[in-house]
Order: C-alpha cells, then structure tokens, then sequence
C-alpha cells in the first residue's frame, strides 16, 4: 500500500508559507490545506469580534484542517498542509494521523530576520490585506516578541526538511524547491511505506 507523502509548510505569521503553499500545490497540482482558509470561511460563517474570538475560531480551524487531513491521507492522496505548527501541540496530532494511516512527512520551513517580520505585518495590518476577522493589530510589546523570537522549529516526525529563509524573497531559488519538493513525491511514490 502506498503511503503518500504529506508535504507540510510550516514557519511564523508573514514568512510567506502561505505564498509558498499555494505556489507549490498549483504547480505539483496538489490538494492544499490551510488553515488561514479554513479559519476566514469561519468568520465568514459566524462572525467575528476581537481576538479571544479569534483565537476560538483557530482552534476550530485547525481541528477541521485535521480531520480533513485525515480523509485525504485515507484515500491515499498527497497533498500539501500549511500552518504556523507548533511542535508542542502538533506533533500529537501528526502522529496520530500516522497511528491511522501511513505517510511521508516532507517539511519546508519558512525562516525570516525578526525586523523584516515586523515590517511585514506592520504592512499587511496598513494595507487591510488580510481579513478582519484575524485581529492582526498589534502592540509595541506584541511586535518586540515577533523580532526577537527564535524560528520556528520543525515538526519532530522524520521526513525529508527544507528550511527557505524568505528575509528576501528575490533571492529565493522557487525552481530548485519545487524540483526537491518533486523529488520527495516521488521518492515517497516508489518507496515502501515506512513502518509503524
């Protein structure tokens, strides 16, 4: 039986995963789950007020990103997750999709300098480019921790990693991380599932 590889893009709020995702599941034509998406349909759906809310409806999100994860990898499809996952909360639950079925964990993990962090959410917040429900603005103290923050950390499940600094997204080689992200579909296609 084949296990599909699940490509998951991780990385802190305005890295640009959200640009890489969607550029990667076009050109692999993959399937992508995102909980942005997931998390806006919500507030489509139910509203939206402050950002206790809006961490509600995150929550509701990502346990709706999981389950649809869940049928996906149960028909045996790749696809492409994306989230800012955390390695504390969603190690668990990636582990216990494998309990259910068999994948390929590949992660690419998108890194950028503090400042330019700061500046793009500064940015995205002025330009009203995301939706309102998402409650972006933020304080000078809430700014100071989006600079000084260490990287995200990977998701501790095995699998291929590729970690892309977008600090400046010209210097990104988008070619070269699309043909390895081909290069673990493939590998997770002609390989035997890995073993429990």
């Amino acid at each position: 039986m084949i296990a599909p590889a699940l490509l998951i893009i991780t990385g802190h709020p305005a890295t640009g995963k959200t640009t890489l995702a969607n550029l990667l599941a076009a050109e692999l034509s993959l399937p992508l789950l995102s909980k942005d998406v997931l998390k806006e349909t919500l507030f489509d759906s139910l509203g939206w007020c402050d950002r206790a809310w809006s961490r509600q409806v995150g929550v509701a999100a990502i346990t709706q990103l999981y389950r649809l994860a869940d049928s996906l990898l149960f028909a045996r499809r790749p696809f492409v997750i994306e989230s800012n996952f955390r390695a504390d909360l969603d190690t668990p639950r990636m582990q216990a999709l494998a309990a259910s079925h068999s994948f390929r964990p590949v992660q690419i993990r998108c890194v950028a300098a503090g400042d330019v962090l700061v500046a793009r959410i500064r940015h995205r917040i002025a330009s009203g480019q995301r939706h309102p429900g998402h409650c972006d603005e933020l304080g000078a103290a809430d700014l100071e921790i989006v600079r000084r923050r260490s990287d995200i950390q990977p998701l501790p499940i095995g699998g291929a990693l590729l970690t892309i600094d977008t600090t400046d997204p010209a210097c990104i080689d988008y070619p070269a991380v699309l043909a390895w992200a081909r290069a673990q579909l493939a590998a997770a296609a002609d390989s035997d599932p890995p073993s429990s």
